[in-house]
């Protein structure tokens, strides 16, 4: 029995000294501002009156960078999934977002885009993965890339802020 413990300790030992280290910069989503709910024209602030939502997941991140460089090459890529009441109509929608590069609690970079999320004839729900390569992190001296965040919401306005934390932040 001994020795089957022995062995058993080695194996789990020799695995871990093979371990890579991850030395991306973490990415994730800002809860309050991981839900867009566009309300149709003219009806009510309420559940009632929503014309589609659409959420923002699955954030990750990938890197290049060498031990001591002073810059890094991450790709970051989320996925959006929109849902709607079934139309037989297909849609197309430009849904605002944010990009920021973060470090504690200081903003370092931040850019404003719109991806564009479409509907088929019949469809209650649209996805589309967004990747966005070739971000190059400028590292402060002394500090690697896992110092670092990247961040992705939708860029809302304060009404639609309140109106997910009203809601609630895990409303599916």
């Amino acid at each position: 029995m001994k020795r089957y413990l022995i062995l058993v300790a080695a194996v789990f030992l020799a695995g871990c000294s093979n371990q890579v280290i991850n030395q991306c910069p973490s990415a994730g989503v800002l809860s309050d501002t991981a839900i867009l709910t566009v309300f149709r024209a003219g009806a009510p602030a309420d559940p009632s009156g929503e014309a589609y939502t659409a959420t923002i997941n699955a954030v990750k991140s990938s890197c290049e960078y060498t031990k001591g460089a002073s810059t890094a090459d991450a790709t970051f890529t989320f996925t959006v999934r929109a849902v709607r009441a079934p139309s037989p109509d297909g849609a197309t929608y430009a849904l605002p977002y944010y990009f920021a590069v973060t470090q504690g609690d200081r903003i370092l970079n931040k850019k404003n885009a719109t991806l564009k999320i479409t509907f088929a004839p019949g469809s209650a729900e649209a996805t589309d993965e967004e990747s966005l390569s070739n971000t190059i992190l400028t590292l402060e001296p002394g500090h690697p890339p896992t110092d670092y965040e990247l961040l992705v919401g939708f860029q809302l306005s304060d009404a639609e802020r309140a109106y997910n934390q009203k809601r609630g932040r895990y409303t599916p």
